[in-house]
């Protein structure tokens, strides 16, 4: 079990504090010199490479090796090893680093020992502002085989990354749509020149679920009241820790004391908020406890006739005893019941239970703008998108700016979360720009950081990546002012899903692994589930299957828990993927088959045309060469949003090589065309690899000699400014086959030595590794190649050429094309 502390030798690594402690001392270390050990001891079981670790630690490409060695040594110090004594990290000539010390996970020291480390004691928070006065969401696959028998050769189809607008369309609108801190009335403008808020403190507060009493009809008040006494701090001016970010960490059954230091050392908070509930005849009495660890306990009380009238009247006595005053509520106290109640239910996943709630309100409660839109939001977490755009428009409209601002903000938050869940992302943009423009000027960091986060990812799906980058900083800003951690840790996520997106999987490994410990934390089932399908989708971009497996195997365990039906489809595409990259054909095909009979995937364009790709590429593999045809035709024509363009090129790159194969040669050149101009103007640099591939092939069908040859350098250029190991790999198995079959033989043991370093863990590279040690006569070379290839190749079979021996007078003819 991963605790976060390690032990080795005399030290004591304590990840989340951030501290190293040698011989029961505290070591001061520069953060880079920190992140750098973290690294290694969470991938002791590997030797990590230099360029690796530079992107994990610096999250960078452009930084030299003088730099690096320095952070290296600094770190070898720190935990007695040097250059020359190399117990701990270990150098690998021309390669990188290996943590090779004995480390054992150990629980924390217990609180209040001489030895624990500040993450076992209340922490001393950073500087973090109260919320203002007025306030408160492959490698790929190794690639299927072709139709090998008569030609030795087999087509480079990788399965490409999906996840990154997944992330995007799941992460940041879960959020957004999650229950939100509230405010009871709209909160009152600023001028307009004031964009930046202003910290009202530097306390955060965090409500803990709330103890009550047996009787059952009370028993929504654990989460209800948590609910209702933290907006309503939350209205007084007070920083609060959201209430999901509370329940993650909080669960049932914990202890109170384990419950309390769990939030403690997540959120930051230095003052918690006890309270507890219990009947009293026919009154309610509410009972709230203030810890703080600055000074002594503080308790309040109040009763009357309803929980929810003594909980907010109990939360007045102590907003008046910190020198706060609630803002002036226009929710009626039974409308306000209903919702906590409804509340409770949402912050544990319960959907159904609080739809009846509210629907089973009295109709002057139920058409109210609150309970509207709570209703609306749970459509779209159970993924009822028409319905919740339904009920979204009419609100909207009857919700002028003039009149209430925040509550408009909210409704167009929920529309552009609505919109970008159905790939319609400028429909999106311009809701989430009026939420923007209207909260903005006004004290909600908590809905401005939504929508801010959302905007992002709607810029995201339009692939104005840097303009969604800065969103996503804007979101940082008014999240840590909210004091929402949760939020946070999404930010970071889709920062993450940013660099996957860039075509940078390298650097946005370490900062999705950073997310999934997050969420794991907060126990963020859903948040987690997608983060993993990021993961998968860097590490198959990195050639690295096996890893990409080891985290499939584990999202697959979440997948009963999970309530949302996107991320359901999400993680059993993502599941079909990973297994079509180590070869395990049969289990792909069974997922991919359940998927795309799923009557709900035509909701969703990206997703749909990814499956299809996905079920083209395993066609293709059991050279049934019509369905992967078909497939990979409607995968490159049908409707898809603009970060589709990868999958669009694969998958009409995948068609044209089938239509060649069946002699269509004249269809095959008119959709090299139509491919070829389609990629110009869609600017894509990895959609331009596969369309390069396109011209490459037709040309090396028409001719031989230097034009094919130019055309493909053209492409593995292109392929090597992106620097991602699986386009790289693309063009160097595309251009090494047509090499080998024009028996240019020295030309294609340089292109294809490229590709040696990812032959021990991707079929496609041992392939063309295999091929040309037999093109080359070099019979160990050949056999060694050979065995690799075996081993990596799953229920893929190997084309029966390439298994007799060299010399055997068996030629490779090695055609131009591709079957």
């Amino acid at each position: 079990m991963d605790t976060g502390f390690f032990q080795f030798g005399d030290c004591l690594l304590d990840r989340d504090a951030r501290e190293l402690r040698r011989a029961g001392e505290l070591l001061v270390l520069p953060p880079k010199v920190f992140d750098c050990l973290v690294y290694l001891i969470a991938h002791r079981d590997r030797a990590i490479g230099r360029d690796e670790l530079i992107a994990a630690v610096w999250g960078r490409a452009d930084v030299t090796d003088t730099l690096l060695g320095q952070t290296v040594l600094k770190a070898r110090r720190a935990v007695g090893d040097s250059g020359n004594d190399q117990n701990a990290i270990r150098t690998v000539p021309r390669f990188g680093y290996r943590w090779i010390a004995d480390v054992q996970c150990v629980p924390p020291p217990a609180v209040g020992t001489a030895t624990s480390t500040a993450a076992d004691q209340t922490p001393a928070p950073a500087p973090t502002a109260a919320a203002p006065a007025a306030g408160a969401t492959v490698p790929q696959a190794p690639t299927i085989p072709s139709p090998r028998p008569q030609h030795g050769q087999r087509p480079s189809w990788r399965v490409p990354a999906v996840a990154a607008v997944l992330l995007l369309g799941i992460v940041v609108l879960w959020g957004v749509l999650a229950p939100t801190p509230r405010s009871d009335d709209p909160a009152p403008e600023r001028p307009a020149q004031a964009k930046v808020m202003q910290p009202a403190g530097t306390d955060i507060i965090a409500v803990l679920p709330a103890q009550t009493d047996t009787d059952p009809d009370g028993s929504w008040l654990r989460l209800g009241l948590m609910d209702l006494v933290a907006t309503r701090l939350r209205s007084g001016g007070l920083a609060v820790v959201p209430s999901d970010n509370v329940i993650h960490l909080a669960r049932s059954g914990m202890h109170p004391q384990e419950a309390a230091h769990a939030v403690r050392q997540a959120s930051g908070a230095t003052r918690l908020v006890l309270p507890s509930v219990r009947r009293a005849g026919d009154t309610w009495v509410v009972r709230l406890e203030l810890q703080d660890v600055a000074g002594a306990p503080l308790e309040v009380q109040s009763q009357a006739a309803e929980a929810a009238a003594a909980g907010r009247e109990a939360t007045d006595v102590l907003l008046g005893r910190l020198g706060k005053t609630a803002a002036a509520s226009v929710v009626e106290l039974s409308a306000s019941e209903i919702l906590q109640r409804a509340e409770a239910a949402l912050l544990t996943d319960d959907l159904d239970q609080a739809r009846r709630l509210l629907e089973s309100a009295p109709p002057e409660l139920r058409n109210t703008p609150a309970l509207r839109l709570r209703l609306a939001q749970i459509d779209f977490r159970a993924g009822r998108l028409a319905e919740a755009m339904q009920r979204l428009g009419p609100l909207l409209a009857e919700t002028p700016a003039e009149t209430d601002p925040v509550l408009r903000a909210r409704i167009q938050i929920a529309i552009g979360a609505v919109a970008v869940r159905q790939d319609a992302p400028v429909r999106a943009l311009a809701a989430f720009d009026e939420a923007v423009r209207l909260l903005e000027i006004r004290q909600e960091p908590a809905a401005l950081g939504q929508a801010y986060t959302g905007r992002a990812a709607a810029l995201a799906e339009s692939r104005r990546l840097d303009e969604a980058s800065a969103d996503f900083s804007r979101a940082r800003i008014v999240l840590e002012l909210a004091g929402d951690a949760l939020a946070l840790a999404r930010v970071e996520a889709n920062e993450g899903v940013l660099d996957n997106l860039r075509n940078r999987p390298a650097e946005a490994l370490p900062i999705l692994e950073r997310a999934a410990q997050r969420f794991e934390q907060f126990g963020a089932l859903n948040e987690l589930s997608t983060v993993q399908s990021n993961q998968i989708d860097a590490l198959l971009a990195l050639l690295r299957p096996v890893e990409a497996l080891a985290i499939s195997d584990r999202a697959w365990s979440l997948l009963g828990r999970l309530e949302n039906p996107l991320a359901r489809r999400s993680m059993r595409l993502q599941r079909a993927r990973t297994l079509m990259a180590i070869g395990r054909l049969t289990e792909a095909r069974a997922l991919l088959d359940g998927i795309l009979h799923d009557p709900d995937l035509k909701q969703e364009a990206s997703m749909a045309g990814r499956t299809l790709l996905a079920a083209a590429l395993l066609e293709a593999a059991e050279d049934r060469l019509p369905a992967a045809a078909a497939y990979a035709q409607r995968a490159a024509t049908d409707e898809a949003p603009v970060n589709y363009d990868r999958e669009r090129a694969q998958a009409w790159l995948l068609w044209i090589r089938v239509l060649r194969a069946e002699r269509r040669t004249e269809e095959a050149d008119a959709q090299t065309s139509v491919l070829a101009a389609w990629a110009a103007r869609a600017d894509n640099p990895a959609a331009n690899v596969f369309a390069g591939l396109a011209l490459a092939e037709q040309a090396a069908q028409a001719t031989t000699g230097a034009a094919a040859n130019a055309a493909y350098e053209q492409v593995l250029l292109g392929a090597d400014r992106l620097g991602v190991p699986m386009l790289v790999a693309e063009a160097v198995t595309a251009y090494g086959n047509h090499l080998i079959g024009q028996d240019d033989l020295e030309r294609a043991s340089a292109v294809v030595g490229q590709v040696a370093r990812w032959a021990d863990a991707d079929f496609d590279c041992a392939l063309v590794l295999v091929r040309l040690y037999r093109a080359l006569g070099q019979h160990d070379a050949w056999q060694g190649a050979l065995t690799r290839a075996r081993s990596l190749s799953g229920e893929r079979a190997l084309p029966d050429i390439l298994a007799t021996p060299p010399g055997a007078g068996v030629a490779d003819a090695g055609r131009k094309l591709f079957f």
